[in-house]
């Protein structure tokens, strides 16, 4: 059994890594070999700060296929006469799509000012339903789509009320107005 699980610690990306050490209340620090291995050692003996969490993933979608959201920007620093650059942290959405099981990362979605705009959480149950990702997409995206129509239907409402407060509706010849008092652009000339 301790074989799958390195086989599983050594397939997992970095995010998953630092999940499972945040569940397993082991320090993220350091890098890929030094995590796995305070990983199997806390899975080994069972020593866990926190009780285990079933992490639940949750799926975003995007208006855009290649959407990028900067969490920790990245930032120059100097350090002992050496000037080295900090890697900040970013959510990267691929094709549209973007899951995650960091609870960090769901906070930092779900209260950014973009969300309900330009993406949006899909729902389990649309999930598990088994819809496609285009039809999902589709239906999450089709009120922005239809508030446009309605934008543009209550501007061209508005230029016609405007029009007609004028006096003459858009595209009709201007009427002259009739005063009752003859100009002299009006005589023959001789």
């Amino acid at each position: 059994m301790t074989e799958t699980v390195e086989k599983t610690l050594e397939e997992m990306s970095m995010t998953e890594l630092w999940g499972e050490a945040k569940r397993l209340g082991v320090s993220k620090d350091g890098k890929k070999d030094e995590l796995i291995a305070r990983l199997r050692e806390a899975q080994e003996n069972g020593e866990t700060t926190k009780p285990a969490e079933t992490l639940k993933e949750v799926v975003y979608i995007a208006k855009y296929h290649e959407l990028k959201l900067v969490m920790n920007p990245s930032y120059i620093k100097e350090v002992a006469g050496r000037v080295i650059t900090v890697a900040g942290r970013s959510i990267q959405f691929h094709e549209g799509i973007y899951r995650t099981s960091d609870p960090e990362e769901i906070e930092f979605l779900d209260n950014h000012k973009n969300f309900g705009n330009v993406y949006r959480k899909v729902d389990r149950n649309d999930l598990k339903s088994g819809k496609p990702m285009e039809q999902v997409y589709k239906e999450k995206f089709q009120t922005l789509e239809d508030r446009e129509k309605a934008i543009t239907a209550r501007e061209e409402a508005l230029k016609k009320k405007e029009m007609s407060l004028k006096g003459f509706e858009e595209g009709a010849p201007k009427q002259p107005a009739v005063t009752g008092v003859r100009s002299s652009a009006d005589q023959p000339k001789f």
